[in-house]
């Protein structure tokens, strides 16, 4: 229990890098257009949400920390009937589901979230995260109660048929057992929630071993043809040439050519490696994943 509460902490220290422009005024959310039918939002400047807009219906990726009434914010940009997916459990993805009757996840991740899902951790999530005081105007209070809306088991290849356009799962176990992108088709992005981010956490207690991370990154360099640009949950857009990046980081690691500087975190110590743009956080006592 007290490791999870310190992995929601060390969480609260990421930032979204840059600037994003102010679509609809307010002042939590700030919304930036990616293309004709998505939108980048910025959760407190804490992590980013996405929303895609298709014929039919609109996916909302990830759920942010839950700071605010993501709900009715989301009408203000789409009224399509929504669909909510999490990348992955952590609180600073899934605060909002509470907001949401039904939210789609990988079941490898299902009770991590119902637990990041009581009222007492969605409160410890914000006063970890938000350093600064939320006006009164965006509080949204948690309730005494658990949130549990159904969740949806999802399954690598599963697409959400959006009318015009199909968004596909694809499971990327790593950074948690039920992590997963989402690869759009038809703009050619993939979503990459916390599996490529410039910085990638391996050594918090849910992290699966660098070994089986490394095979989910190259699961993703394998269908590279058919995307252009990860959007990742923390940071700007990059180029999909970053995968690339990151492979070679984790294999140098698992060769032992790379030498681990120390790393402290609120989940404990680590140690980090980097090559080029990526670094990679981790446990050196879980390099290899244990052999069936």
């Amino acid at each position: 229990m007290k490791t999870i509460v310190l992995v929601l902490q060390l969480l609260g220290a990421l930032a979204l890098c840059g600037q994003s422009q102010t679509i609809t005024g307010h002042p939590w959310f700030k919304t930036k257009q990616i293309n004709k039918n998505a939108w980048r939002i910025s959760d407190g400047d804490v992590d980013n949400i996405y929303l895609i807009a298709g014929r039919d219906s609109a996916l909302l990726i990830d759920c942010g920390i839950g700071a605010a009434n993501l709900k009715e914010y989301i009408k203000s940009i789409s009224n399509l009937p929504l669909i909510v997916v999490n990348t992955h459990s952590h609180p600073d993805h899934s605060g909002s589901n509470n907001q949401f009757s039904k939210v789609h996840a990988h079941p490898n991740d299902f009770n991590m979230l119902r637990f990041f899902g009581t009222s007492a951790m969605r409160t410890n999530t914000i006063k970890a995260m938000v350093r600064n005081p939320l006006p009164d105007s965006v509080e949204f209070h948690a309730t005494d109660t658990l949130y549990y809306p159904v969740l949806v088991p999802v399954e690598d290849g599963q697409i959400f048929n959006l009318g015009d356009r199909k968004i596909e799962v694809i499971h990327v176990p790593g950074h948690t057992p039920g992590s997963i992108c989402l690869l759009d088709h038809e703009d050619k992005v993939l979503y990459t929630g916390d599996n490529d981010n410039t910085l990638v956490w391996l050594h918090p207690k849910d992290a699966l071993p660098l070994e089986t991370y490394l095979g989910s990154l190259k699961k993703l360099q394998n269908r590279e043809k058919e995307f252009t640009t990860l959007f990742p949950a923390h940071g700007e857009p990059i180029d999909k040439s970053f995968i690339g990046e990151q492979i070679t980081c984790a294999e140098r690691i698992i060769a032992g050519t790379c030498q681990g500087k120390p790393y402290d975190s609120f989940v404990g110590k680590g140690l980090v490696c980097g090559y080029k743009r990526a670094q990679i956080v981790y446990d050196p006592t879980k390099l290899r994943a244990t052999k069936q």
